[in-house]
């Protein structure tokens, strides 16, 4: 049986909200374990990011798709130490959709970077699909 996942911890930082001169719109942080969905909709302010994180460990894989109301960057990325790895990067999509399969014990995030004027909504889906 599989089970939508909603949050586990939301922080989100608004434009004029607690983090001035923060870029980041959303910061969605979910844990996801074998058979999770997560499906979210995210609003991401002109000039700033919004991101899905999840601990994840070696083994596990996920697949994931979004659709968005107008053009982002998007990738997938952890972090070692100072430097940042992208499994995944594209610019200037409405819509994607992939399997990650993780290498290593990290925090991933999915991040959508909105270079436009106006805000932009997304769609997300998260599924944890096993070993």
């Amino acid at each position: 049986m599989k089970r939508v996942v909603g949050c586990e911890k939301l922080l989100v930082a608004v434009a004029c909200g607690t983090f001035a001169g923060s870029a980041v719109a959303e910061l969605l942080e979910v844990k996801l374990t074998p058979g999770d969905v997560v499906e979210k909709r995210l609003t991401v302010p002109p000039g700033k990011f919004g991101e899905i994180c999840s601990a994840l460990n070696r083994g596990q894989a996920v697949s994931w798709q979004f659709r968005s109301d107008a053009v982002a960057d998007f990738n997938v990325h952890y972090h070692v130490d100072k430097r940042v790895e992208y499994p995944e990067q594209r610019k200037n999509v409405k819509d994607g959709a992939g399997r990650l399969v993780i290498q290593s014990d990290q925090d991933y995030c999915w991040m959508w970077t909105n270079r436009s004027s106006a805000p932009i909504a997304l769609d997300v889906t998260l599924k944890e699909t096993g070993r």
